[in-house]
């Protein structure tokens, strides 16, 4: 699992919308995990750009875990495709159970990824030590079911303690940043860490377009 860090609206989510949307085109599945997000706003939020994923819910191909609503609402607005509390044992049991399934249904694990979207919300709602754990578990099993996850934190809204924690806890960083240069906003990224494997660490310029997420090689 690799970890999405950087301020507020610096478009960690939209990234994962990208990433996720082409996984889909390609045949492969998404099981994304929502603790901000309403599944409704993410529809919506990904109809914008042009991911029409409604098809690829009723194939069970784009599956939502709600965990937001309940905690905001009270009721899930994903009644009969999925809830979750903010319970971080809870959560891993569920998500468990849904690689399990959907490793059986796929024959290539490369074409299944998991998104948390995202970490804050927990560290934000439960007990710092449970929420690590569950990171560093959650990781374990996707490397056991040999599948590629994604997980957002909001830098600037925690402890450098709780940064550091999770990104030991995953196999990889990826970093985003927001610079002001006169009057100009200018959105950077780079690969910070990845566990075992060589890579380019340098920043990397970026805009968010109506397209997406739109990266100058």
């Amino acid at each position: 699992m690799n970890l999405l860090c950087g301020t507020s609206g610096c478009g960690k989510t939209i990234f994962c919308e990208q990433y996720a949307f082409e996984i889909l085109k390609k045949g492969g599945k998404v099981i994304w995990i929502t603790t901000e997000e309403l599944p409704t706003s993410i529809r919506e939020g990904m109809l914008r750009f042009g991911w029409d994923v409604e098809p690829f819910e009723e194939s069970r191909k784009f599956v939502i875990l709600d965990a937001a609503s309940p905690a905001r609402l009270g009721l899930s607005e994903n009644v009969g495709h999925g809830m979750l509390g903010l319970d971080p044992t809870g959560m891993l049991i569920v998500i468990t159970d849904q690689l399990r399934s959907s490793q059986t249904e796929e024959e290539d694990p490369e074409k299944l990824i998991l998104v948390l979207d995202s970490v804050s919300r927990l560290l934000l709602s439960c007990e710092y030590k449970a929420v690590i754990d569950f990171v560093a578990c959650l990781n374990s099993r996707l490397e056991n079911f040999r599948v590629r996850g994604l997980a957002t934190v909001c830098e600037g809204a925690h402890e450098d303690k709780a940064l550091n924690s999770l990104t030991f806890s995953c196999a990889g960083t990826i970093k985003f940043r927001i610079r002001e240069e006169g009057d100009l906003r200018v959105r950077q990224f780079r690969i910070d860490s990845l566990r075992g494997r060589s890579h380019d660490d340098r920043w990397r310029n970026y805009s968010l377009t109506n397209s997406g997420v739109d990266i100058e090689i």
